[in-house]
């Protein structure tokens, strides 16, 4: 019985605590620390948030069913308040979902925590030292096509981090090229700095999904360039220096027109604000050292009413790029007369949408498609 005790004891200590940094964290995202833990976990997991409340309260029962009234009651009732405001998360995220005309798999939330399960139909080398993957609907082309850039803070990441998504997208008529682009470490661009000659490859993608992509099925008249986080950010400025949107710049001519639509999940509009060593891996020196380059970088300099139509996604509680600025952002881009979309998930922080199952992924896939299909989608590619 008293190893019991010890046993039950610890697990719910342990448990109630981390459950007490998820629920404040959830609801006051601002708390340092505490703040982004708790919406990184209720963005990502929430149905385990749920499962582990009820876990929490079922060990407080046990405790004072094992004699130890006490801590099993505070043990209980921590868990009780996490459960509570797991629940609301959950009500929150089914209301997004219901008005986004999408029912919500919640045995999937709960089982498919990353995005494994997939594999792109082929891997191409679109120009030296650097590869894109293609992930082809069912059937004869053409196909309308998404080129994902991915993200991870101009300096690490991999094409391959939404492959299921990707295939879902495939499984649903729209094609997706993703892109690896030149990072750190890779050979630069001659008289480049590493930010231009990322927006000069996802150029040189879109340039090649226009080109060879054809023999793949791929409709040239129906591309959306679209990213993740940093990849956004790229996906953003590049369109813009394809438009020709004063202060954008691309380091060499690119032979391509811009996407028929922009997709930007989470980026960071305001290149001014990122840490200062990404400053310096991204521009060379601090962003105030090269105003011409940060502006080019920055999307929330490059609005214009030529832009191609474009839909944001950000987590409302999003701490890591600031929510407010992609709203903001968004505000700035209608005002303009572009047309397009936000979508905005409750209690979610960044890259909500990395585990395939997260109810804000979800969401975001369907509404995404919607939108695609409304704005761009060529005559001979609809379906």
């Amino acid at each position: 019985m008293t190893l019991a005790r010890i046993a039950l004891g610890t697990i719910g200590v342990l448990g109630a605590g981390g459950l007490l940094v998820v629920v404040l964290g959830t609801f006051r995202p601002r708390i340092p620390v505490i703040g982004f833990l708790g919406s990184f976990v209720s963005g990502q997991y929430p149905v385990h948030v749920v499962a582990a409340a009820l876990a929490g309260v079922g060990a407080g029962l046990g405790l004072v069913a094992l004699g130890v009234p006490r801590l099993g009651v505070v043990v209980a009732i921590v868990a009780g308040v996490a459960l509570l405001g797991g629940v609301v998360v959950l009500a929150a995220l089914r209301t997004t979902a219901r008005a986004e005309g999408v029912r919500l798999d919640w045995p999937l939330a709960l089982t498919a925590v990353d995005q494994s399960g997939s594999a792109p139909d082929a891997t191409v080398r679109y120009r030296p030292g650097l590869d894109l993957d293609v992930t082809l609907p069912p059937g004869p082309g053409p196909h309308p096509v998404m080129v994902w850039v991915h993200g991870g803070s101009w300096v690490r990441g991999e094409r391959t981090d939404r492959e299921r998504s990707n295939r879902w997208y495939a499984d649903h008529g729209l094609a997706v090229v993703s892109v690896g682009y030149r990072l750190p470490g890779d050979t630069p661009l001659p008289g480049a700095t590493l930010g231009e000659a990322q927006r000069d490859d996802v150029a040189a993608a879109l340039a090649w999904v226009r080109g060879a992509g054809r023999a793949y099925g791929l409709d040239p008249g129906a591309v959306t360039l679209a990213g993740q986080s940093a990849g956004a950010t790229l996906a953003l400025s590049t369109t813009a220096a394809l438009v020709g949107v004063p202060g954008s710049s691309l380091p060499q001519p690119t032979p391509t027109p811009p996407p028929a639509a922009t997709v930007a999940f989470y980026p960071v509009v305001d290149m001014t604000l990122i840490a200062p060593g990404l400053q310096d891996a991204v521009f060379g020196g601090p962003a105030a050292s090269v105003p011409a380059l940060t502006r080019a970088a920055s999307p929330i300099d490059l609005v214009a009413a030529s832009l191609p139509p474009t839909m944001l996604v950000v987590g409302k509680a999003d701490n890591f790029i600031r929510a407010d600025l992609v709203r903001r952002h968004d505000a700035a881009l209608r005002a303009a007369g572009v047309p397009g979309r936000l979508l905005q998930v409750p209690y979610a922080d960044h890259v909500f949408d990395h585990p395939y199952g997260s109810p804000g992924g979800q969401i975001a896939r369907p509404a995404v498609l919607a939108f695609l299909r409304e704005r761009a989608w060529s005559p001979t590619s609809r379906r």
